[in-house]
């Protein structure tokens, strides 16, 4: 860790563990099996990146799924079905980011939409009777951002309003995309196994 100031966490796959066959099993019961094209553990297709991207709102989202599905499916339905994606947020990696925002800047950078963020928010992130905001100093969303992951942009962006330096920033992410596109940039990289424990790294 040795000259590095500012530590920037990728969401799912990285701090929250994923189940993406179960998202695609809530999905198939709605009658929507199309979803399986499109979800995807590390970057989504059609509608669902459009919702990444914030071009498309929540509304438009359900319109399109009951639309495409060729029957309404409520909205609640299909938030439950995308919520399935989450297993959840070990405790011991919130305890992580609490210490390490003692001696580092701590960021998060998510592919993420206005759906599962908020729920997030309000389950994952409230297990210690905190807000996600006492984990981080800074959170950096797809959607609010209009930028994704693994695009050079968007790692400009984090640069430039975090006023940090590449070389001085650990980026960690399981999408090897994503690390590769910032290992092009300068930063330093971390991309750990599905459910690892990487604590070690910051010993």
């Amino acid at each position: 860790m040795e000259g590095i100031k500012n530590i920037i966490f990728d969401l799912g796959g990285v701090l929250v563990d994923l189940d993406r066959e179960a998202c695609i099993a809530e999905f198939r019961k709605l009658g929507y099996p199309q979803a399986d094209d499109m979800l995807n553990t590390y970057r989504q297709k059609g509608i669902f990146k459009e919702l990444e991207m914030g071009t498309v709102t929540p509304q438009e989202l359900y319109n399109y799924i009951s639309v495409d599905a060729g029957h309404y499916i409520e909205p609640e339905k299909i938030n439950q079905a995308l919520y399935a994606f989450l297993i959840g947020l070990p405790v011991y990696k919130l305890e992580m980011l609490l210490e390490l925002k003692k001696s580092y800047n701590i960021f998060m950078l998510s592919n993420t939409n206005a759906i599962m963020m908020p729920y997030m928010e309000k389950t994952l992130f409230s297990q210690q009777g905190l807000k996600i905001t006492d984990y981080f100093h800074r959170l950096f969303l797809s959607y609010e951002m209009g930028m994704l992951k693994p695009d050079r942009e968007i790692f400009e962006a984090i640069l430039a309003q975090a006023d940090i330096k590449a070389e001085e920033s650990l980026f960690i992410d399981d999408s090897a995309i994503n690390v590769e596109s910032a290992l092009s940039m300068g930063f330093r990289t971390y991309l750990p196994a599905p459910r690892e424990d990487f604590r070690h790294i910051f010993k």
